[in-house]
């Protein structure tokens, strides 16, 4: 690890206490310098602004949505408030500490209709191995990093087994750092029901490819289940984009954030 990563890590290491941080409706629990700077950005509308627009412009009453990479919460919350209280929301995070927070968010907020799921959506049931980033507690991963991680066993359940009693599932929401290829083998069944809506999922090919899949097997799979590859723009509307222009626009920060639809 560099000089930089190490003087941040340790940063990230001092106690804050668990904080609450309001955000639109909601209240986020953290208890990082990173989360909360997060918290703070999705708060300002920096961060995934026209992603939660987007949510406000598909998401309706009486929906299933999933978000897989739940994180502490943010986009769960969100989308619970969008379902309303005929809808669901199952929201999966595997990493413990953010698991909590997540946890209590939801607990506090008093909706009911998240289901939570302490694991990681994979290709196969089973446990793995998360490696933490102990600079950014959104950017743990499935597969090892270049430089030494400390590592913790998960759980990992298969997505198509867990949503598999819900009459229909609407909206999906991927964010797992390079594994999303993983995620969208273990939706075959679920996508080819042609969800309401649709899925934002992230791309992020370099990470991809160190998690030893391709982008084209990330754009194949959504293909099988008829569904397109949008660009979003930050006020939450978006444009169709070419599976290659999409990978160009990853280039710069690594990632982009899509949404797919029929």
């Amino acid at each position: 690890m560099t000089a930089v990563g190490r003087a941040l890590g340790a940063l990230n290491r001092m106690p804050i206490g668990e904080r609450a941080v309001r955000v639109g409706d909601d209240v986020l629990y953290v208890a990082s310098l990173d989360r909360w700077l997060a918290a703070l950005g999705w708060k300002a509308g920096l961060l995934e602004r026209g992603e939660r627009r987007l949510m406000a412009r598909v998401v309706r009453p009486g929906m299933v949505a999933v978000d897989v990479g739940a994180n502490v919460g943010v986009h769960t919350l969100r989308l619970a408030r969008l379902v309303g209280a005929a809808g669901r929301v199952h929201a999966l995070e595997p990493e413990p500490d953010n698991y909590r927070l997540l946890a209590r968010a939801v607990r506090e907020s008093g909706l009911a209709r998240v289901r939570l799921h302490a694991a990681a959506a994979a290709d196969r049931a089973g446990t793995l191995r998360l490696y933490l980033s102990p600079v950014n507690r959104g950017d743990h991963r499935l597969h090892p990093d270049a430089e030494a991680r400390r590592e913790v066993t998960i759980d990992a359940v298969v997505l198509d087994d867990l949503v598999a009693d819900e009459p229909h599932v609407d909206f999906v929401k991927i964010d797992v750092q390079g594994a999303e290829v993983f995620v969208l083998r273990g939706l075959r069944r679920t996508l080819g029901r042609r969800p309401a809506a649709g899925v934002v999922c992230e791309l992020s090919p370099a990470l991809q490819r160190r998690a030893g899949t391709e982008p084209e097997e990330f754009f194949a799979l959504f293909r099988a289940a008829g569904l397109a590859p949008h660009r979003i723009r930050r006020d939450g509307s978006v444009e169709p984009v070419s599976e290659r222009d999409a990978i160009a626009a990853a280039g710069p920060s690594g990632y982009v954030n899509l949404w797919f639809t029929a």
